[in-house]
């Protein structure tokens, strides 16, 4: 189970190891397998935009749902004056950069910016800001230098409709290229999102994704032998875990062919998405690897219409590989904690806890983990902590877990915080409910479930429930057993995602603390920014026909709070700083003006 709670994380930081891998190693021997100068040479990553009208465009919405419509005005003044009104580029097509290995392959990738243009001597005039001089390259026709000092210039090279430029990073053969058509190559790019970054992992050479692999596993070996005084059962999850980790970064890294990260604003539902998603071959083991993550109905269904603070759904289907690690390592803990009890003195535990863990395995059989949390409440000191999993039906299961708490209470050998467990406070639907006193230690829990909670268990026959909070998380919890009791809305398509997490702004700036005066600062802005009901993110995992995608979701508020937070940095005087403050013409990865940078 925390192998998948972590899973967005792994997908990150495998395209993150795979591209310091790429700047770190040495391979000279792959440059001669590579393919003559006749073939396209495609780029490792690329960062694009879909182009700046509609970067503009949907500045114009930021500002408008801001309040601070005079933004665009002064934006567009500024790229009028400063940029010379971009005069000689295309605003209506892609632009950004490909990233390129060094010929040795050592160091980092080399920059290759790409602008679309409609005459190229107004675009270099643009490019040259007053300040450069353009030259021709002798014997080569559609290169050009611009020269801004004695120490820095960029190189271009004009092809079609586009100008390629590159910073110091590159030398006089680093524009001699067969460039891609940036169009063709990011077509999908600019269709789904306004800005996005492309690592392309089918161009990694075969030779490089060996080398890495077998680094990464005998690295691991070590990191993954049971440690000196580990229980068995933290052992086999651990194991679990990184195994499950090496699958897959193996599987991504042969069979993969795209890591992507892309954003995109929608100006009729005015919602703004992150997509992160890595893409291999419809048919090939990685798209099998994560459909068979497939999600199924959540019992918790009824509960995530619920306009929460935060709710935390997880409902997947497990393989045929993880189902018997996940029932062995419920063997492994009860055995562990049967063993624990006994070297303290307590007897009889194993009795105890055995129909329980009965239930855990049986649930591990099944291969369906279904779990929620979620946080209610809107008044300060009277939120409540919801959390649910889902286990096989077992009939004696509420029994079993008195069983076991009394059992717990009867054994405290004078500990006076176990002494204070209730057991059988209350009762929801004839099943008893138990209770135990732990109030926040800290301020902002204090605001948020009072100075006095409690932590309540619960189990039906089907389900072991919890909760924190005051007074009013039992009356929550009872609301939540009900809700869940009736009858699911079959068109709700939320109830068979694998993983969903939705939260609502406004719910936490009601126990935000104004104490801190940047903390007040940034509430203010953001009271403002959520002022209307479009305050909920979410964030949903689900599997592709081709791999797996994760996207965050967000509603207008949070669009219009970094609309406040860009118009703030305008007033403060970005955009009117003199020159010299704020850096002259850069060129791509240029320095500023009189700044020292070598010779090229």
């Amino acid at each position: 189970m925390r192998s998948f709670s972590r899973l967005t994380v792994r997908i990150g930081l495998t395209a993150l190891t795979v591209v310091c891998l790429l700047t770190s190693q040495s391979v000279s021997v792959l440059g001669a397998s590579e393919d003559t100068s006749t073939s396209t040479d495609y780029p490792l990553v690329v960062i694009n935009s879909a182009s700046v009208q509609r970067l503009r465009d949907n500045s114009k919405i930021m500002f408008e749902l801001a309040e601070r419509p005079e933004m665009v005005e002064i934006v567009d003044k500024w790229t009028t004056t400063t940029l010379k009104d971009m005069k000689g580029i295309d605003r209506t097509r892609p632009f950004g950069m490909m990233l390129y290995l060094p010929p040795t392959f050592i160091g980092a990738p080399i920059g290759i910016t790409y602008i679309p243009i409609t005459n190229i001597d107004d675009a270099l005039q643009t490019l040259a800001y007053d300040t450069g001089k353009i030259t021709s390259v002798d014997g080569k026709r559609g290169y050009n230098n611009i020269r801004y000092t004695e120490s820095f210039q960029i190189r271009t090279r004009h092809i079609g409709g586009y100008l390629f430029l590159v910073g110091p990073d590159g030398d006089e053969t680093t524009m001699d290229k067969n460039f891609p058509d940036p169009v063709k190559l990011n077509s999908r790019l600019s269709t789904q999102y306004d800005v996005a970054i492309s690592l392309q992992i089918k161009n990694i050479p075969p030779t490089m994704k060996s080398l890495f692999l077998e680094f990464l596993k005998t690295s691991s070996q070590a990191e993954l032998q049971q440690r000196d005084g580990e229980p068995e059962s933290a052992y086999r999850l651990r194991r679990a875990n990184g195994d499950s980790w090496l699958e897959l970064i193996d599987r991504v890294v042969t069979q993969g062919e795209e890591f992507t990260i892309g954003g995109r604003m929608d100006p009729e539902t005015r919602k703004g998405n992150i997509d992160f998603e890595i893409a291999g071959t419809s048919d090939s083991k990685l798209a099998k690897f994560f459909q068979d993550m497939a999600g199924k109905r959540t019992y918790f269904g009824n509960l995530l219409t619920n306009p929460s603070t935060f709710t935390l759904s997880a409902s997947w289907l497990l393989s045929d590989k993880q189902r018997p690690l996940l029932t062995s390592f419920f063997e492994a803990a009860k055995k562990d904690i049967s063993a624990t009890t006994e070297k303290n003195g307590l007897e009889g535990v194993g009795k105890v806890i055995d129909p329980i863990f009965k239930a855990f395995m049986a649930s591990s059989d099944a291969g369906h983990v279904d779990l929620i949390a979620q946080l209610v409440g809107t008044e300060p000191g009277k939120f409540a902590l919801i959390a649910g999993s889902k286990l096989t039906a077992t009939r004696s299961l509420p029994k079993n877990i008195t069983d076991l708490l009394q059992y717990i209470k009867d054994n405290s050998k004078g500990d006076e915080n176990i002494a204070k467990l209730e057991i059988e406070a209350g009762e929801i639907d004839s099943f008893p409910v138990h209770r135990f006193p732990v109030n926040p230690p800290d301020k902002p829990g204090q605001r948020m479930f009072g100075e006095q909670a409690h932590l309540y268990f619960y189990a039906s026959p089907q389900a072991l429930w919890f909760a924190f909070g005051g007074d009013s998380a039992l009356d929550a919890l009872r609301e939540s057993v009900a809700q869940v009791a009736l009858p699911q809305d079959p068109q709700q398509n939320r109830n068979r995602v694998p993983f969903l997490f939705v939260t609502h702004a406004n719910n936490w700036l009601s126990v935000a603390s104004d104490e801190n005066p940047g903390a007040a600062l940034f509430n203010e802005q953001a009271r403002a920014a959520f002022k209307t009901d479009h305050d909920s993110m979410q964030v949903i995992v689900r599997p592709t026909d081709s791999g797996v995608r994760l996207r965050a979701e967000f509603e207008e508020g949070y669009i219009a709070l970094m609309g406040r937070g860009i118009g703030k940095g305008i007033d403060s005087g970005v955009f009117n700083r003199p020159r010299g403050q704020r850096g002259g013409p850069r060129g791509p990865r240029g320095p500023r003006q009189n700044e020292a940078a070598p010779v090229q």
